[in-house]
C-alpha cells in the first residue's frame, strides 16, 4: 500500500493496539494451560493472526469475538507432520518452534520472504543441545520435532528475548532443569507471566546479570485484559512532542525493558511522565502523559537502545526532525529485521537532507530542524520504518511513503493517528509492477488530498460476488484486464469496458481521454484525420470509440486478421487506409510490431507501452516525428481518474510528473 498524507491528523488516545508481545504470549500459554482461558482487549495484527493460525494448527481452540479470544488449550496433538505459516513474524517462528518441539509435534515452519531471511542458528542450535531435532530444507525456514527433551543451561547465547522465550517454552517440558542466563536482560514477559500463572519458575539477578529457570509444568488458565503497547504509542508520542501537543494514552504496558525509548527522551528535555502506575500479571502498567517540549542534543545509552530496540527507528525518526546533534547506538541486532533498519535509519536521514555518520556502533546525526516537504519514501517492506516516515510526513505537512504495512503490527496505526484518507487501488491478475501508485502519490502530493493507494491482484476467475466486495471496500479503483468488460457489466456501465470506477462516479473509461489529451497537449491534428490502429484489445476498443466522435478514419492492423475484422465490423471502419497520418500501436515490442512500416504520410506515432523498447518508436525518431508515450496517456488516465474520485482540479504538470519519477526511480 502507497499512502500520501497531508498536514491533517487528530492525535485518537482510544485507539492503541495492544501490546503485541504480551499478546503472542497470552495465547500461547493458553494454549498449554490447565483450562480455558479469556483475553481481552486483542489486536489482531497480522503477526498476531500468524500465532494464531500457528497454535490451531497444533491443537488449540481459539474462538474470536471482536476484541475478544477465548483459547481452549491443546489436547490432542496432530497426527504427523504439520505447516506453520509465521508470515512475517519472527516472535511467532522462535516461539512455536520452542513450542512445537515441547509437545513434540513435527512441524514444517515457512515464512514470507523477508523472514526467510533473517537468523535462526541460534535457535535450532539451542533446541538441539536440549533433544530436539532440527532439520534444515528447502523452501521453509526449518523442520523440528521434539525427542527426551532435557534441561540445559545456556549462558548468553544471544541477546534475544524470542530465543530465551523458545528455550523456556521448551523447558517446560523437559526433563530436570532449563536455564538461560543473560549479561543483559532482554524482555522478560514469557517468564513473569509463567511465574504469576503458578508455573515452575525461578527469575534471579539484576538487569546486567539475569539467570531465569524452569522445570516441567503447566500454568494455571486466565483471564487476561492486555495493556496497551509501549512500541505503538511512541509513534503518537513522538508526533505530539514534534507538533507540541499535549497527550495522555492510558493503560500502557511500561515495563523496564520496554521504556528505553521515553527515557532515552526524557533525558534529552522531554515532558513525558509516568503516572497511576499499577501491577498486573506481574507486568507493570500505567499512563504515558506528554506535554509542550523543547529537546536538546538525543544522546542514547546501550541499556536504553536495549530496553528500546524496536524504537530506535522512531527515536532517529525524532532526532531528524530535532535540531541538535544526535547520537543513537545501532545495535546488530536492528541488521537483521525485517530490513537492515540500520541502513534504513541512515536513508531516513540523508532522504531529509541531514548529515550522518558512523562512530563504531553510534550512528551520529546532525539537524537543523528543518525538514523538506512532500518527499516520497521508501520503507524497504519495514512497517517500523513506513510508521516513523508517516510520523515525518504529517509533521511537514505532505509526504507520501511506499509500501506501508502498517497491519503487519498495528493495524489501527493511521486512526491512532486521527488521519482520515480516501481508499484508492488497482484491480488485476498481476499489478506488482503497475506504475500507478508513484503517479497517485504525485497528484495527491500536489492536490494535497489524504489518500492510500493499494494494487490488488485477483485470479482470473474470482466470482462475481467477492469482485463486487471488492470494489465496495474502496472509493475509487482503476480497473485492468481481465476485468475491465467483466466490471462493466456487473456496474451496468453504459461502455463495454471500465477502468475507473469509484462510489460517488459512474463507472467508465479514461482510456480514450488518455489519448486524446496528450495529442491536443501536443498540438498534434488528428481529427478527420486517416490513421492506422496497431492492435484489437480492449485499449485499442477504447480509444477507437473516442477517437470516432472526432471523426477519424481508422484501420486495424492486427497480428491476427480475425481480431482485425471483429473489431473493424463492430465500428464500421476502414479496411484500406493506405495513407495515414499517425499510426497509433496498442501491443509490446514483437516482431509483428518491429515489421510495421511507417508510410511516407505518417506525421505522428502513440506508443502505448511506458517507455518500453519499440520499432514504430524507432523508425519515428529517425524521421524526427512527433512521438507520443504511453507514459503520458497513463498520466492523463491517472489525472482524470484521480479529479474524479477527489472533486479536485488539477493542472497539467506532467514535466513536473517526469522529474518526480526520474528523482525517485531508485524506489
Amino acid at each position: 500500500m502507497m499512502i500520501t498524507f497531508n498536514n491533517v491528523f487528530q492525535l485518537d488516545p482510544d485507539c492503541i493496539c495492544s501490546d503485541k508481545s504480551l499478546t503472542h504470549r497470552a495465547f500461547i500459554l493458553a494454549s498449554i494451560a490447565d483450562g480455558v482461558s479469556h483475553i481481552d482487549n486483542v489486536t489482531f495484527s497480522q503477526d498476531v493472526m500468524s500465532t494464531v493460525e500457528g497454535l490451531r494448527t497444533l491443537g488449540a481452540t481459539i474462538d474470536v469475538e471482536r476484541d475478544r479470544a477465548t483459547v481452549t488449550p491443546i489436547v490432542a496433538l496432530p497426527k504427523g507432520e504439520v505447516t506453520i505459516d509465521c508470515g512475517n513474524s519472527g516472535t511467532t517462528a522462535r516461539l512455536l518452534a520452542g513450542l512445537a518441539v515441547g509437545l513434540g509435534v513435527k512441524a514444517r515452519f515457512i515464512g514470507d520472504e523477508s523472514l526467510s531471511k533473517r537468523p535462526m542458528n541460534s535457535l535450532t542450535s539451542c533446541l538441539s543441545a536440549m533433544g530436539a531435532q532440527i532439520s534444515q530444507q528447502s523452501g521453509c525456514l526449518f523442520v523440528c520435532r521434539g525427542g527426551k527433551l532435557v534441561g540445559r543451561n545456556f549462558h548468553n547465547v544471544a541477546w534475544s528475548a524470542q530465543l530465551k522465550s523458545a528455550v523456556i517454552l521448551a523447558g517446560l517440558f523437559a526433563d530436570g532443569v532449563t536455564a538461560y542466563s543473560e549479561k543483559t536482560m532482554s524482555r522478560n514477559h514469557t517468564e513473569l507471566m509463567l511465574s504469576h500463572l503458578g508455573a515452575s519458575v525461578q527469575i534471579g539477578g539484576d538487569r546486567a546479570n539475569y539467570m531465569v529457570s524452569v522445570q516441567k509444568s503447566r500454568p494455571r488458565c486466565f483471564d487476561i485484559d492486555l495493556p496497551r503497547d509501549p512500541s505503538a504509542v511512541a509513534y503518537s508520542v513522538a508526533l505530539a512532542l514534534l507538533t507540541k501537543q499535549r497527550y495522555v494514552a492510558r493503560n500502557v504496558l511500561i515495563s523496564p525493558t520496554r521504556i528505553g525509548f521515553y527515557d532515552t527522551l526524557i533525558n534529552s528535555g522531554a515532558d513525558i511522565a509516568f503516572t497511576n502506575v499499577r501491577e498486573a500479571f506481574g507486568e507493570q502498567i500505567g499512563d504515558i502523559e506528554v506535554g509542550p517540549s523543547r529537546l536538546t542534543d538525543i544522546a542514547q545509552t546501550e541499556l536504553q537502545a536495549y530496553n528500546g530496540i524496536d524504537e530506535i527507528p522512531i527515536l532517529a525518526t525524532v532526532a531528524v526532525a530535532t535540531r541538535g546533534v544526535h547520537r543513537l547506538r545501532m545495535l546488530k541486532e536492528l541488521k537483521t529485521k525485517e530490513c537492515d533498519r540500520c541502513e534504513a535509519i541512515k536513508y531516513l536521514a540523508e532522504i531529509c537532507a541531514k548529515e550522518c555518520r558512523w562512530d563504531n556502533d553510534t550512528l551520529i546525526v546532525r539537524s537543523d530542524g528543518v525538514l523538506p516537504k512532500n518527499v516520497y519514501f521508501n520503507s524497504f517492506g519495514d512497517h517500523r520504518i513506513a510508521m516513523c516516515e508517516a510520523v515525518l510526513s504529517l509533521v511537514v505537512g505532505g509526504g507520501s511513503v511506499n509500501n506501508a504495512p502498517f497491519a503487519v503490527s498495528n493495524p489501527c496505526f493511521l486512526q491512532m493517528l486521527g488521519v482520515r484518507h480516501m481508499r484508492f487501488g488497482l484491480i488485476g491478475v498481476d499489478v506488482s509492477q503497475s506504475v500507478s501508485p508513484r503517479m497517485m502519490a504525485y497528484l495527491a502530493l500536489n492536490s494535497g488530498v489524504c489518500c492510500s493507494y493499494e494494487l490488488v491482484n485477483l485470479p482470473a476467475d474470482v466470482s462475481d460476488a467477492d469482485l463486487i466486495k471488492t470494489i465496495e471496500q474502496f472509493d475509487g479503483l482503476n480497473v485492468t484486464m481481465p476485468f475491465k468488460t467483466r466490471v462493466a457489466k456487473l456496474l451496468h456501465a453504459d461502455v463495454a469496458s471500465v477502468n475507473t470506477v469509484g462510489k460517488n462516479i459512474a463507472p467508465q473509461s479514461t482510456d480514450g481521454y488518455g489519448l486524446v489529451h496528450p495529442l491536443e497537449k501536443h498540438k498534434i491534428d488528428f481529427a478527420n484525420k486517416p490513421l492506422w490502429i496497431v492492435g484489437a484489445g480492449g485499449a485499442s476498443e477504447a480509444c477507437v470509440t473516442e477517437l470516432l466522435k472526432y471523426g477519424c478514419k481508422m484501420q486495424i492492423v492486427n497480428r491476427t486478421a480475425e481480431h482485425a475484422r471483429r473489431l473493424q465490423t463492430k465500428y464500421g471502419l476502414s479496411q484500406n487506409v493506405s495513407h495515414p497520418v499517425g499510426v497509433l500501436t496498442f501491443v509490446p515490442e514483437c516482431e509483428f510490431e518491429k515489421n510495421i512500416l511507417l508510410p511516407d504520410s505518417c506525421k505522428f506515432v502513440f506508443i502505448s507501452a511506458y517507455r518500453g523498447a519499440s520499432g514504430v518508436r524507432e523508425q519515428a525518431e529517425k524521421r524526427n516525428l512527433k512521438v507520443v508515450d504511453g507514459l503520458e496517456m497513463n498520466y492523463s488516465q491517472g489525472t482524470k481518474g484521480f479529479s474524479l474520485w477527489t472533486g479536485t482540479k488539477l493542472q497539467d504538470d506532467y514535466a513536473g510528473y517526469l522529474k518526480f519519477i526520474e528523482t525517485y526511480d531508485y524506489l
